[in-house]
């Protein structure tokens, strides 16, 4: 078929957009090859109707609209990916605003291409990218999916007429997608991720859903549904704003708030606010536990606000997943069969999609970028001009999006441990993983200490993980009063305890000794861990993770990609329980969910002007120190420090001090970088190794219970008659005193 042939290139996309209704990308390409004016401009008018705010479209409707308008320039040749087989995510569609009632002008001779109809609309799933050269997996149901997406793909040689369509939209060598919002003038370039530069410009909004028509958020006080600390004033309520902004505005949800108010007579006017990670993890009752750590330190000179995300705690609604929640339970306490795991998983996943759903929730609406809009609309409704912002782990990149949709209600951001907008943390795993066990292997070879104890501990620990492969190993533990916690030990399960090890500031001394522990027997580290699996899941909302972790990791790669990340390390257990089985089976469960991937710019690098504090701890596994470096590369006004002897998020582990510190001079003046004097005197890791008697304990005497003890002096006293040594959380050495009635007979 002739390159041109835009005759037969019309019919194959009236076909395709017949089989897809809502397909925004097939309307605009049909908009483009039909030749009558009145044809082009109910395209044009349908890809409004699905989504207003298409640039292109609406640039097209204009220049039609002109009465010396041009003849219709050919087809575009729009770059398509190359095609994977979709799978419906929904039965039903509802379009932004009401789509056109003119009828269709499209009359074809061939009677296999029909118009299609609005009623009972099928969403059109995201078509990932996948790399050249790689054939997808065989699938046991067949569909005509794939030929209708290989028509659009034939489309670009159907409709190009030599460079004629470089000038479609006005441009002279920048092909801009028809998906990609930006104001009239402005050209974006083709590249992936914006470079930075000496003086870089405020970044463009990302096309992300906006709103199309005016919509009014409003705040309701409520009492605070937590124990406010005694000395400070804390007021509480829920902003009301949209679910979706790119739909019914009528549609609201409520967003649990708090401001801790300054103890300061004459407070700044910019508030420190908050913003949890998770993603799902609460943050209002978080920041009343953490009051000492999280809250206090601010409120010497301002407010703190925060707020519980979309989906996530004291917010309606919360999307929460009883079904996911009690086959967690049923399998740490071994009621699940190994053999029939991956069906109840799956089973509960889809359980708890369809009564989120079926609550009339819209799934695809909990996600980074309404979670920023969100943010801007509290700030405002607080009546702050702008805040500092203090994410921690996925708060980051909750902070970077708003930087970059909203920098108008941002002075500063503290961002600690992070997650760059554009990092897709399954791709990037395997990496994360390597860093990780280098850096602590390193670490434990270049301690005298910790090398004498633990020789070789990388050759040790990849041994073990390959004897726990071959051979597993089962763990009960009577978990009191939860019940008997049952976990099967392998060499993934090893690996992930490791990282959560690493991760963790409090326990990162431990990890060679655990290791050594388990080459010899020794499951006592893995047996007091048990005792926190069935807490493991509380003050984290499933339904958010779930639906940002889809979005934005899981569909934002292919199904090659996460078979690739699986395939570097045995990394089955790394992300959460809901995708249980292997990496590719994620895809298809996000897809099950309702998910869909991000739009095009959504996760292009953040780059801004706002003066930042980035902060990351070398030992951490989650957000290790590259992430914070590749971030701070493109905030020109931003500056870099890094604990050496931290794992995630140092402002809130770090006894010295110095994080919080670092943090509170840099609000105080984010134009000056803060003091890094206090990072050369941190004490550095110590790892835990047996005692040699070197040096020697320091006692003291205690009476007890009428019995003189001669206790290590630094031990801690636990007033039941225990001394304990308590160099970790799980040291069990201890002293003790006992005292029990007894009567001597004749």
């Amino acid at each position: 078929m002739k390159s041109g042939d835009r005759a037969r290139a019309s019919a194959m996309l009236a076909k395709l957009v017949q089989e897809y209704p809502q397909s925004e990308r097939g309307w605009y390409l049909l908009g483009m090859c039909v030749p009558d004016r009145e044809q082009r401009l109910f395209c044009f008018r349908r890809v409004l109707a699905i989504n207003p705010n298409n640039p292109d479209a609406g640039r097209q409707i204009a220049l039609l609209s002109k009465p010396e308008a041009a003849p219709p320039p050919p087809c575009r040749a729009t770059p398509t990916p190359p095609l994977v087989e979709p799978e419906p995510v929904s039965k039903t569609f509802t379009p932004t605003q009401p789509l056109p009632e003119t009828v269709s002008p499209f009359v074809y001779e061939d009677s296999e291409v029909e118009e299609g109809t609005a009623e009972s609309l099928p969403y059109e799933p995201a078509i990932p990218e996948k790399p050249a050269g790689k054939k997808q997996p065989a699938k046991k149901k067949q569909s005509n999916a794939p030929i209708y997406y290989a028509i659009a793909a034939s489309v670009v040689i159907l409709c190009v007429v030599g460079l004629g369509a470089l000038y479609m939209l006005g441009t002279t060598g920048t092909l801009t997608s028809p998906f990609q919002a930006q104001t009239p003038t402005q050209i974006v370039p083709p590249t992936l991720a914006v470079l930075p530069s000496a003086t870089p410009q405020p970044p463009t909004p990302i096309p992300s859903p906006m709103p199309t028509v005016a919509y009014s958020p409003t705040y309701e006080d409520a009492p605070c549904q937590f124990d406010a600390p005694s000395n400070v004033r804390v007021t509480c309520g829920y902003a009301i704003v949209p679910e979706d902004r790119t739909g019914d505005p009528n549609h609201t949800i409520r967003l649990a708030v708090a401001v801790f108010h300054s103890r300061s007579s004459n407070p700044a006017p910019d508030p420190v606010m908050f913003l949890q990670g998770g993603p799902g993890g609460e943050a209002v009752q978080l920041s009343a536990d953490a009051y000492r750590v999280l809250v206090q330190p601010f409120l010497a000179e301002r407010d703190y606000i925060t707020y519980d995300q979309r989906g996530t705690g004291l917010s309606e609604p919360a999307l929460v997943c009883d079904e996911l929640d009690k086959v967690y339970r049923q399998d740490i306490y071994g009621n699940i069969e190994i053999s029939t795991r991956e069906l109840v998983y799956q089973n509960a996943f889809l359980s708890c999609a369809g009564l989120l759903q079926a609550k009339g929730i819209n799934l695809q609406a909990y996600n980074t970028v309404e979670n920023a809009a969100d943010l801007k609309d509290i700030v405002k409704l607080l009546g702050y001009e702008k805040v500092n912002l203090y994410g921690a782990s996925y708060g980051t990149r909750l902070a970077l999006v708003t930087m970059r949709n909203h920098p108008e209600v941002v002075k500063s951001a503290i961002l600690d441990s992070v997650m760059p907008v554009e990092t897709n943390w399954i791709n990037e795993y395997p990496n994360v993983a390597n860093y990780t066990l280098t850096n602590l292997f390193a670490s434990c070879k270049a301690d005298p200490a910790c090398n004498l104890a633990y020789p070789d501990l990388e050759t040790v620990f990849w041994d073990l993980v390959r004897e726990l492969d071959a051979n597993p190993v089962t763990l009960t533990t009577s978990a009191y009063p939860m019940g008997t916690v049952t976990e099967t030990i392998d060499g993934s399960y090893l690996l992930s305890v490791v990282m959560g090890l690493s991760k963790t500031t409090s326990l990162i001394n431990t990890t060679p000794q655990t290791v050594y522990r388990l080459k010899d027997g020794d499951y006592s580290t893995l047996i007091a861990a048990q005792y926190a699996l069935p807490y493991a899941l509380d003050g984290i909302n499933p339904g958010l993770y779930i639906s940002v972790m889809c979005r934005e990791h899981v569909l934002d790669t292919t199904p090659e990609n996460l078979r690739a990340a699986s395939e570097q390390l045995d990394v089955e257990n790394f992300i959460w329980r809901p995708f249980y089985g292997d990496l590719e089976k994620m895809f298809n469960a996000c897809k099950s969910w309702g998910a869909v991937g991000p739009v095009l710019g959504e996760k292009d690098a953040v780059i801004s002007e706002i003066p930042s504090l980035v902060i990351e701890g070398t030992f951490d596994s989650a957000t290790p120190p590259q992430f914070g470096k590749q971030v701070a590369e493109k905030l020109p006004n931003s500056y870099y420090v890094e604990f050496s002897n931290q794992g995630h998020v140092p402002t809130a582990t770090d006894s010295s001090g110095c994080a919080m510190r670092m943090a509170l001079n840099f609000i105080a003046n984010p134009g000056v970088e803060p003091d890094r004097a206090c990072l050369s005197e941190l004490p550095r890791v110590e790892f835990l190794v047996p005692y040699t008697g070197t040096p020697p304990l320091e006692l003291k005497r205690q009476r007890v219970f009428g019995v003189t003890l001669d206790v290590p002096k630094d031990w801690i006293f636990t007033y039941d008659g225990f001394f304990v040594r308590a160099s970790s959380p799980f040291d069990i050495t201890q002293v003790s005193a006992l005292r029990a009635a007894i009567s001597i007979r004749n």
